[in-house]
């Protein structure tokens, strides 16, 4: 019998774990403030993320080393490795593309 309650136990803990999470949405809370940010705001935001978020994992090309058309495949590809969230990505996005090959 306590083997049948434990497996039932376990059980319950993996269905739990496993269900999905519910995330809040990028259009409430505290990110409206966010909206009126100028563009060196921005700028900086997107090389904090990109120093932290980005160099976390591997070493950093420095922006200059690729074009702004190298960088959008680049960025599709690692923002979701990098849990960034679609604004957060935009602004890696331009900080890289700002600093970018011409």
């Amino acid at each position: 019998m306590k083997k049948y309650i434990y497996s039932l136990c376990l059980l319950g803990v993996i269905v739990y774990s496993c269900k999905t999470q519910q995330t809040t949405s990028p259009t409430t809370g505290t990110n409206t403030a966010i909206v009126n940010l100028t563009k060196e705001e921005i700028l900086k935001k997107g090389e904090d993320l990109y120093n932290l978020r980005c160099g976390r994992c591997h070493g950093l090309p420095t922006p200059s080393e690729f074009t702004v058309a190298d960088w959008k495949p680049i960025m599709e590809r690692m923002a979701p490795k990098a849990k960034l969230t679609v604004e957060e990505t935009n602004w890696v996005l331009a900080y890289v593309n700002a600093n970018a090959k011409k």
